[in-house]
């Protein structure tokens, strides 16, 4: 990192420019000091602004990733000269490693960047109140790809991304990649646009890919179909070790990204249906599944978040509907929340259902990269899907508990929209 940090912004290997593949800010101020060839969208360069943060990609979003980091890892082994050098994964969803690696708060370390949460840097814990997200639990309960690369994406990805930069904790870090300093800006991982700027991305996106690969050896673990893919283009642009550009087609990077040449030493197992914690790159059998998506009941609703906790009933038909299910039982169920918002909410919400007294986790509403471009002020909307399938009964009575995260009433002017129950 260190000698990537030395060479010119303009090399496809220099730090700056790697990070600027996942995203860069729209314009940057006092002239960049960092990169000075760069201080506007019309300056952009090969590959950069690529990542899969807008509006309708999130298909992409594990694939795209995927390649990005291996390519990483790549072109550290040449720089390094070492040829065994394999991307390490922070797993902060086990408790036990909960605290930055301490390479990454050594300030005479390349790895170091001020611009996080301090608690983090001090090499405190995180939050307790940051446990659901953190909790995988509900994430490998997913049926369908794209719920689950949805899920993901909020939680653990999104919510540990606004955490280290301290986006969660509300407190402002000057941003050298903005060159910005002001209450809405936040250290580099909390902004799509600068967060591949923070060493500690690599790390937090190889636990994504691991994650990935152990919901994918469990029963429900499934692929998205090519047609899938190809369905919402993408361009798939990166550079290799020598710093030539290698462009994919949907199609090549589909193919590339589930026969890659890495494994992981293990894989993680909560919960009781897990297959053997066999190797990656060891035969595993899996299926590729395109569902049916039909409507089985839908809420207009507008509920503002602003004051806490918020109960949310069913539609009025759901049960009728739901008794369908005893002639045909769906592949999964899918709860859709709907939310709108004017400017990115600075706060998470953890969504539960609750059944017969019972308060059931479903999984973590976050807005890490809502809003990309900085001074948008229009209204953005944001769906969160939740697989319900087996929470959800004929005949149930059941309502859903949203509740702020942080419990420090910021309400960031998040309001219900509509919910919905989807059958595939």
């Amino acid at each position: 990192m260190k000698a990537m940090r030395a060479l010119p912004c303009d090399n496809p290997l220099s730090w700056y420019y790697q990070g600027a593949i996942h995203y860069v800010p729209d314009e940057v101020q006092n002239k960049n000091p960092l990169c000075p060839s760069y201080t506007q969208r019309s300056q952009l360069k090969p590959a950069w602004d690529t990542c899969t943060h807008a509006d309708g990609s999130e298909i992409h979003f594990l694939i795209w990733h995927r390649l990005y980091i291996w390519h990483f890892e790549k072109i550290i082994r040449k720089i390094s000269g070492k040829a065994d050098f394999a991307l390490p994964y922070w797993n902060y969803t086990n408790p036990r490693n909960r605290k930055l690696p301490p390479q990454f708060i050594d300030k005479n370390s390349s790895l170091y960047t001020e611009s996080r949460l301090s608690d983090l840097n001090k090499h405190k814990k995180i939050a307790s109140a940051m446990n659901p997200s953190l909790d995988i639990g509900p994430l490998f309960k997913n049926r369908v790809f794209s719920v689950f690369s949805s899920s993901i994406d909020n939680a653990p990805h999104g919510a540990m991304h606004w955490y280290v930069g301290g986006g969660f904790s509300n407190k402002p870090v000057f941003n050298p990649i903005y060159q910005v300093s002001s209450p809405e800006m936040f250290g580099l991982m909390s902004h799509v646009p600068s967060a591949g700027f923070d060493p500690v991305f690599w790390l937090h996106h190889s636990n994504i890919d691991l994650i990935w690969t152990s919901w994918e050896k469990t029963d429900f673990g499934v692929r998205p179909t090519l047609q899938q893919l190809e369905a919402v283009q993408w361009p798939y642009i990166f550079f290799d070790e020598n710093g030539n550009k290698v462009q994919y087609t949907i199609k090549e990077a589909y193919e590339k990204a589930f026969n890659l040449d890495y494994s992981y030493d293990s894989t993680l197992s909560p919960v009781p249906n897990l297959k053997n914690s066999a190797l990656v790159h060891e035969e595993m059998v899996l299926k590729s599944v395109s569902h049916n998506r039909e409507l089985v009941w839908k809420k207009e609703a507008q509920v503002n978040l602003s004051k806490g906790n918020v109960k949310l009933k069913p539609g009025k038909a759901a049960s009728d509907k739901l008794q369908l299910f005893s002639v045909q039982a769906p592949d999964a169920l899918v709860l859709e929340i709907e939310t709108s918002f004017k400017k990115q909410p600075k706060d998470a919400y953890n969504v539960y259902l609750l059944r017969k007294g019972k308060k059931t986790l479903l999984g973590v509403m976050t807005f890490f990269g809502a809003q990309h471009h900085h001074h948008s002020t229009h209204e953005h909307s944001r769906v969160f899907s939740f697989d319900v399938t087996d929470d959800i009964q004929k005949n149930d009575d059941y309502e859903i508990l949203i509740e702020e995260q942080n419990g420090k009433g910021r309400g960031d002017g998040v309001s219900v929209t509509s919910t919905s129950l989807v059958r595939y």
